[in-house]
């Protein structure tokens, strides 16, 4: 496996400063601002509070680390950083793996004007758990930096993102215990962060959306047409981001397009039902 190396990191801004040319690549730049949270912003933040990191390297130097088993993933974040701090494709380092057959994807980013603005703003999007001196199971103290009052289109945007990372859709064929068959159908964001369950899920409520915690499976499910069906027109998933190896029936598939087969499904649940991916 490749090595990556640690690159010299100069800030955007004082590469702009060292030079009076302009630099075309920063015309189209949507510098991030401390008060107002844009798209593209929104987007990265749904990437670092799931699949994505950001740490310190040195006393004044910040990484940013994504890995996925979604290229697109992989390539969106990428375009955020470019858009929303201007950097230089190059300063992207992307790597690829063969993780048990399947390819795994690296992204890393060393930038401290980045990363010193977006600690600043944020903190540093850690979510895991990690264990006390006595043994005890302790989530950092983090929460999502949107409330009832924030943009909805923003809250959209990053939701979307959230739920293209951790999150994706169940469709699949359940059986009774009178041996009838029907659907599972539901949409679920992965999250074990306490705090960050009751976030996702007054978020979902703010746009209308009901959805229910399932701390021990470390799950938020939305469940019901309806429910589903506002979910879709209102969330849903980054396009081309495909459902990964974990699924057993749709791996490959576009997220956006089970959705789209599990609301149509409603009609015809029979249909879905005598797929010949479902026997056997």
């Amino acid at each position: 496996m490749p090595k990556l190396n640690t690159e010299n990191v100069l800030s955007a801004v004082n590469q702009q400063g060292r030079s009076r040319k302009r630099n075309p690549q920063r015309l189209y730049v949507e510098y991030p601002s401390k008060n107002v949270i844009s798209n593209i912003e929104a987007t990265l933040l749904g990437i670092l509070y799931t699949d994505g990191c950001l740490s310190r390297k040195s006393k004044n130097a910040w990484r940013f680390y994504l890995s996925n088993t979604s290229y697109e993933i992989i390539q969106i974040f990428k375009n955020c950083m470019i858009k929303l701090f201007g950097l230089n494709t190059k300063r992207i380092r992307i790597s690829k793996y063969v993780v048990n057959g399947k390819p795994f994807y690296k992204a890393i980013v060393d930038s401290a004007s980045s990363g010193e603005f977006l600690n600043s703003k944020y903190g540093t999007f850690r979510t895991l758990a990690y264990k006390s001196v006595d043994g005890k199971v302790i989530y950092p103290s983090t929460k999502l930096p949107f409330n009832k009052n924030s943009n909805r289109k923003i809250i959209c945007k990053f939701l979307k993102t959230a739920f293209s990372c951790d999150g994706g859709i169940n469709l699949y064929v359940a059986k009774s215990k009178f041996g009838y068959k029907f659907l599972i159908r539901n949409a679920y964001l992965a999250c074990k962060h306490p705090q960050l369950q009751i976030d996702y899920h007054k978020l979902l409520k703010v746009l209308g959306i009901k959805s229910k915690i399932f701390e021990k499976d470390g799950k938020i499910l939305i469940q019901g047409r309806n429910e589903l069906n506002k979910f879709s027109k209102k969330v849903g998933f980054l396009k081309r981001v495909k459902i990964t190896q974990n699924s057993k029936f749709w791996q490959g598939a576009e997220k956006e397009k089970v959705l789209n087969l599990a609301l149509n499904s409603y009609n015809n649940p029979r249909k879905i039902i005598n797929l010949s991916k479902f026997k056997g």
